[in-house]
């Protein structure tokens, strides 16, 4: 799909408030990975922070939801299956040796993408199964469905194996089939499988941020683009309307606003697909605006909040209806602020006296619940070191910069990472490693040298890997 780009004053927008948006979350240390502002139908900002750019497939987590749903609408849509149909009735072979429970046994396909479901938490997590769609089936549910709103991914990863069993497709290849290809939705996207081949509906879409731009225009023009409807027009319209109130539930303001079919309610009248940690695909009626980010907000409490009240504050607020005086200073500065955007980095400072007395020195540690048998820090440049150890699987090192990103693969997980370090206060370097592959997250890795003694602090923030990176331990010098 070819985008229209134009000055933001042109659609009523100064650039300074685009400026102003961006350099906020960085002050505020929210990492963002991409941005794009589009009102009226052409893009006046966009921006990536490198290593990320136009072309990256980025995870995008439960935006992956509001694309099961739209596979939903159509199958309907065919005929192939109503809202109000059981969901029992298209997994017999799940039924557990004693029968459906009553409440599963009544749970409809509508109430699942309301997120008004029988269960009131993932079922797959923890089950000690490879068959998370059996999980559904198998788990006790707490209370009769329809009646309370509870985030439930297992129930989404059903409606997706619900896709490909009444398709015959996967879940992504049904939709390119239904217009996402000849919208230009890229050819090397694709979906995460879960451990039995089937596509993880619930969180596993790894696409660009123009891809999430293209679904969000379908859904925000009620399934028609260039003069074809590609998406049923009465479900997309039901399916961004609030069909289960989330505010006892959730924590944030923007989450308490309401939930429609896998798509929820923002404040001033907007809706927005909603991946963790600042996958956000919002659209705001009123001013006809466009907002797509990608980012890693997790293990940042209120971080995705913080990318809301941002566009809130500098942008929506300052958005007028007629066209702007151009202003080819501020937008001259906005496009080169935009074009030199970068990973960001942990602050603090690049050197310690200590760094000398540490550097090159290996560490035994104590017997520990991360497996760790031994670290060591060697610095090989003012602006860059390694941080290297021994655990049950061998020896490994990580490198990272000082006061700016090094780039490598994590060792034993074949996963892209981006590390930099500071000293945090004289005696302790603080590493932090951010995963960008198919992964997203990030750990730190904290150091404390006390005399002959160093103290690892491991906490990571990546969804379902790395848990042998979550602890403290002590070591002392070999």
């Amino acid at each position: 799909m070819d985008f229209k780009t134009t000055a933001p004053e042109k659609l009523g927008i100064p650039s300074d408030a685009l400026e102003n948006f961006l350099k906020r979350l960085e002050a505020q240390q929210l990492p963002l990975h991409s941005a794009i502002i589009m009102r009226h139908d052409e893009i006046c900002m966009e921006t990536y922070y490198a290593p990320y750019d136009k072309d990256t497939l980025h995870r995008m987590f439960s935006i992956t939801k509001s694309f099961v749903s739209v596979a939903i609408g159509l199958l309907a849509e065919e005929g192939k299956l109503s809202l109000d149909d059981k969901i029992v009735d298209y997994f017999p072979e799940k039924k557990p040796a004693s029968g459906f429970f009553p409440y599963t046994a009544m749970l409809t396909i509508r109430e699942m993408l309301a997120m008004t479901t029988c269960h009131d938490k993932t079922t797959y997590k923890n089950a000690g199964t490879d068959d998370w769609v059996s999980t559904f089936f198998t788990t006790p549910p707490t209370h009769v469905p329809g009646t309370n709103f509870a985030y439930d991914t297992s129930s989404t990863h059903v409606l997706g194996a619900l896709v490909e069993k009444l398709s015959g497709m996967k879940l992504l290849d049904y939709l390119r089939s239904k217009g996402l290809d000849e919208l230009g939705f890229s050819k090397d996207a694709y979906v995460l499988c879960d451990p039995c081949g089937i596509s993880m509906g619930g969180s596993g879409l790894c696409a660009t941020s123009r891809d999430i731009l293209i679904m969000m225009m379908l859904i925000a023009k009620d399934g028609s683009l260039n003069g074809k409807q590609y998406l049923p027009r009465d479900y997309i319209i039901s399916a961004k309307s609030k069909h289960s109130d989330p505010y006892g539930k959730q924590s944030t303001l923007e989450e308490m606003q309401g939930y429609g079919y896998q798509i929820w309610m923002t404040r001033n009248g907007g809706y927005v697909l909603f991946g963790m940690g600042g996958q956000l695909a919002l659209y705001v009626p009123d001013k006809d605006i466009f907002m797509i980010t990608t980012a890693d907000a997790q293990g940042r409490q209120g971080g995705v909040q913080l990318i809301y009240d941002a566009f809130w504050d500098e942008i929506y607020s300052r958005i007028e209806d007629n066209e702007l005086p151009e202003n080819a200073a501020a937008y001259k500065s906005l496009e080169s602020f935009c074009a030199s955007r970068e990973l960001c980095h942990i602050p603090g400072d690049v050197f310690s006296p200590l760094a000398e007395c540490v550097n090159h020195v290996k560490y035994v540690c104590d017997s520990n619940n991360c497996g760790v048998q031994s670290v060591q820090l060697d610095f090989d440049s003012p602006e860059s070191g390694t941080f290297s150890y021994k655990n049950e699987t061998g020896n490994h090192k990580l490198t990272f910069g000082t006061g700016r990103n090094e780039y490598g693969i994590f060792p034993g997980y074949d996963l892209k990472y981006a590390a930099s370090a500071a000293w945090r206060m004289e005696n302790y370097l603080l590493i932090k490693v951010q995963i960008i592959d198919s992964a997203v997250g990030n750990m730190y890795i904290g150091l404390s040298f006390k005399d002959d003694f160093v103290t690892v602090m491991f906490r990571k923030t990546v969804e379902n890997l790395f848990n042998e990176y979550n602890g403290v331990f002590s070591g002392k010098k070999a």
